[in-house]
């Protein structure tokens, strides 16, 4: 998917050996898509993945379902449901659920890409933010035209308008320590029995944290474990939540053990961050088209 505005929505993709979805542009929308058994054969890919611009920016991935991806260890979870890589820019994700899907969402190095009310159950990692802008010699190598972020986005003058008007963040990136991952807020979100780390930051990210917009996240460990489980979270705009192997916390999805994640009216979840928003989970995927089913037969064509 390239260009602008396009509209990947209510599809079903699954069984491939690489990626779903590999993108850039700007401005799509990539929403109630089910994604599962995909990056089956792969490594160090992704779901969804783009990466390695600068200006790409605008799009949003939204109420979407990855699960039960392929790839990685124990050792080096090397799947990513969502996978920014390479200091990408400019991605909105929201409202997405993941269930075994690796390094659920993976943001390398990169800028303005919030994360908003996603809900991340059983997966190893649950949220990747690195450096690797500060620490890669080649980050914005004049001699590798993959990497020459800057040469790249000036092929689009985007420090004027339309493109400073419609990306503040992005016409000011030379000028605020472009090679920090700033502008990354963290809202809302929801991680669940995460079996290595629920926020897997990198040295440099620790040390930038007062620079983040952290705030209403809820790390959950059903049955109390521990081991197996991720410790409870020692990071500002975090509620950790437990139960124990007698009383395991219940949080109000209809069938957890049949992956059905709505949420009930009166559910716990919604008790215990009131900021969460519903995700509309019951419209992800394929659906029957009821007004094509009472044509007649000779106007369906």
């Amino acid at each position: 998917m390239n260009g602008c505005g396009q509209i990947v929505r209510n599809n079903c993709i699954h069984d491939a050996p690489h990626n779903a979805v590999l993108y850039g542009g700007n401005e799509h929308l990539f929403e109630r898509n089910e994604i599962y058994r995909v990056v089956m054969e792969t490594g160090d890919a992704g779901a969804f993945y783009t990466g390695r611009d600068w200006t790409s920016q605008g799009n949003v991935l939204r109420h979407n379902y990855i699960h039960d991806l392929g790839g990685g260890d124990a050792k080096h979870v090397n799947t990513m449901g969502i996978y920014l890589d390479d200091c990408d820019c400019g991605d909105t994700l929201e409202g997405n659920v993941f269930c075994r899907a690796g390094r659920a969402m993976m943001i390398g190095g990169g800028r303005d890409n919030p994360v908003f009310n996603n809900l991340v159950v059983d997966c190893p990692i649950g949220l990747h933010i690195d450096s690797r802008g500060m620490t890669w010699k080649h980050w914005n190598n004049t001699n590798d035209p993959s990497w020459c972020l800057d040469a790249k986005a000036r092929v689009f003058d985007y420090t004027n308008p339309p493109w400073s008007v419609r990306y503040p963040h992005l016409a000011a990136i030379m000028n605020e320590s472009p090679r920090e991952p700033l502008y990354n807020p963290i809202r809302r979100n929801v991680f669940v029995d995460c079996a290595k780390q629920v926020c897997d930051f990198d040295g440099n990210v620790k040390k930038l944290l007062d620079k983040f917009e952290i705030a209403d996240n809820l790390a959950v460990n059903t049955a109390g474990a521990t081991n197996g489980i991720a410790p409870a979270v020692d990071l500002k705009g975090f509620a950790n939540l437990a139960g124990t192997p007698a009383e395991p916390v219940a949080l109000g999805f209809a069938d957890a053990a049949a992956r059905d994640f709505t949420l009930g009216r009166n559910a716990r979840l919604l008790k215990e961050l009131p900021s969460f928003e519903k995700i509309p989970f019951g419209e992800i995927g394929l659906y029957k088209d009821e007004y094509r089913r009472r044509l007649p037969a000779r106007e369906r064509e």
